[in-house]
């Protein structure tokens, strides 16, 4: 069995490579840092399994059909678009380019790959990682909620479309709220809180062995769903803007 995993140098990439290769899963990673994936590549490959490494800028969409073209000859049982990027600050105060870089990654990259996925395989399973925060708008987080929203209903609405046509192929959509990672520092936050990435990362390939189409990892996110559900935007956003810029 094979899997792919973006955004696997750190986080809840590089823990999902640890869990997959203790399930004997042969593991394909993919970042942008070589250096990262190749001292886990050398962790990875003392369970007894094959390892590789692709370094690429899945920002970039060349690179989402290069990483294709170069596993093309191979069987991948699971893919899982965790690559993913955010800035915290005033949509008019953070620059443009950098806006238009997360939507390519956080966006574009796994709508490129879940197609291309799909296209070469008859079966399998793509876990796709949105967010919480893709639940309600966010101030001061604008650019990366609304990219996980489409995230959120992009991977559902492809899920229910497979079951119709009877295709063997599961879209899972993760949605975990704040977790331990080296995001928070990627996004300019000054302050790292959530839950733990191994933990997480355990809680989302537990509930994916169980074909559940919506995940949310833990209790404590479960209740913040039910509450985002309840709450009037205006409430929400008040919170959410408070939250993020406490960071």
């Amino acid at each position: 069995m094979y899997a792919i995993i973006t955004g696997a140098s750190s986080g809840l990439g590089k823990e999902f490579a640890k869990i997959l290769s203790k399930k004997k899963y042969n593991i394909i990673l993919v970042a942008r840092r070589k250096i990262e994936l190749e001292k886990l590549k050398i962790e990875l490959e003392e369970e007894g399994i094959n390892v590789m490494v692709i370094d690429l800028d899945l920002s970039q969409n060349d690179n989402c059909y290069k990483l294709f073209n170069i596993v093309a000859d191979i069987n991948i049982n699971l893919l899982i678009n965790n690559a993913g990027a955010g800035y915290i600050g005033n949509f008019f105060d953070t620059d443009l380019d950098r806006q238009m870089k997360i939507i390519k990654l956080n966006i574009e990259a796994p709508q490129i790959l879940t197609k291309l996925f799909i296209e070469k395989n008859s079966s399998g399973k793509i876990i796709n990682i949105g967010s919480l925060a893709g639940c309600l708008p966010t101030p001061n987080h604008a650019v990366y909620s609304s990219s996980k929203a489409y995230i959120n209903n992009f991977s559902r609405a492809i899920n229910f479309e497979l079951k119709k046509n009877n295709k063997n192929i599961k879209i899972l959509t993760a949605l975990p709220g704040p977790v331990k990672t080296e995001f928070s520092t990627n996004a300019s936050a000054e302050i790292n809180r959530g839950m733990d990435a191994q933990k997480c990362a355990k809680l989302i390939l537990k509930a994916s062995d169980k074909n559940k189409e919506r995940i949310i990892p833990g209790l404590t996110f479960k209740i913040l769903y039910f509450l985002i559900k309840i709450i009037p935007d205006k409430l929400l956003m008040k919170f959410a803007y408070n939250i993020q810029k406490s960071k």
